[in-house]
């Protein structure tokens, strides 16, 4: 219940978000590559360990630190891969995993160059990744044993016929034997869990300097093979890496580079000439695609439809 309020809060956070973006904004320049490294805490869902040996168990909310690199594509989009790393603690046990976040995201910003007119640039992401939870046997030389806490085994022999509950690693099933019930089982083994993550969050940049800015960002997680939502917050610190020239810009795409495209903003799939400008076949003044009466003879005054006054 208490995870379940915990990401109930982050939900609203996220609405809070959706109603700020409404705001004028601003955001990165075209092309730019962005360099940041972030911290934070990560709320678990109670079924994230379902479909492994600690199955039954929850991993307890960690804090951990990770690292991303992006790409602008346009003024308002970007795409983002990020890796979060996280050492957790199992809960009721002695026992710790390692947690991998993996995840490729894309980001709308809202507004135009980054500020341009203010230092703030909400975003709105999502994507798709992994969760990997790691576990080391070599880290862990002794398990909670309530008739024996100091119980130890070695490490590089994967069974111990002396203890209770063997775990075959082999079958993912436990092995009783005779013996009284142990909470868990040892895990003599190593191993690994892979889920895939879908997920969707808010955000906010501020500018630091010309190229440094610091962001904060709030994320849902769903898993979709164990399912259950997680959440994540957390604080960066980034640098825009490196700036391509401005003759590869061509943000209309029209295939005509900015450097000489004479009419930047012509609307995507219309035809045109080589200085960039839409195609006017009878020269008249009005565009092919606006006009309505496209053969009017040359020198023939038009309105604005392209059609004799």
């Amino acid at each position: 219940m208490r995870k379940r309020r915990s990401l109930l809060s982050i939900s609203y956070g996220i609405l809070f978000f959706f109603i700020f973006v409404a705001l004028e904004a601003s955001a990165d320049f075209v092309g730019t590559l962005n360099l940041y490294v972030n911290g934070g805490k990560h709320w678990f869902d109670g079924d994230r360990l379902k479909g492994t040996p600690f199955r039954g168990f929850e991993m307890r909310d960690s804090s951990g630190v990770g690292t991303g690199f992006g790409f602008n594509m346009t003024n308002y989009w970007a795409m983002e891969g990020v890796v979060d790393y996280f050492v957790v603690n199992i809960a009721d046990t002695p026992e710790k995993v390692d947690v991998y976040n993996y995840h490729l995201d894309l980001l709308y910003q809202f507004g135009g160059q980054f500020c341009g007119n203010f230092c703030w640039q909400p975003y709105i992401a999502f994507g798709i990744g992994e969760i990997r939870i790691n576990y080391d046997r070599r880290r862990h030389k002794k398990y909670w044993d309530p008739d024996d806490p100091e119980y130890s085994y070695d490490p590089d022999h994967p069974y111990d016929p002396d203890y209770p509950y063997p775990y075959d690693c082999r079958k993912k099933f436990y092995v009783q034997k005779n013996g009284p019930y142990y909470p868990y089982p040892p895990y003599h083994c190593d191993w690994h869990d892979r889920q895939t993550m879908v997920n969707l969050g808010v955000g906010i940049k501020y500018s630091l300097g010309p190229r440094w800015q610091a962001r904060a960002d709030i994320r849902l997680f769903q898993g979709v093979e164990e399912g259950g939502v997680d959440g994540f917050a957390s604080l960066a610190v980034g640098y825009q890496w490196i700036e391509y020239p401005d003759f590869w810009y061509d943000e209309d795409a029209d295939g005509i580079i900015d450097a000489t495209d004479q009419c930047p903003q012509t609307p995507v799939g219309v035809d045109v000439q080589l200085d960039g400008c839409p195609l006017d076949t009878d020269f008249d003044g009005v565009p092919s695609y606006l006009d309505q009466c496209p053969n009017t003879p040359i020198g023939i005054a038009v309105d604005e439809y392209g059609c004799i006054r």
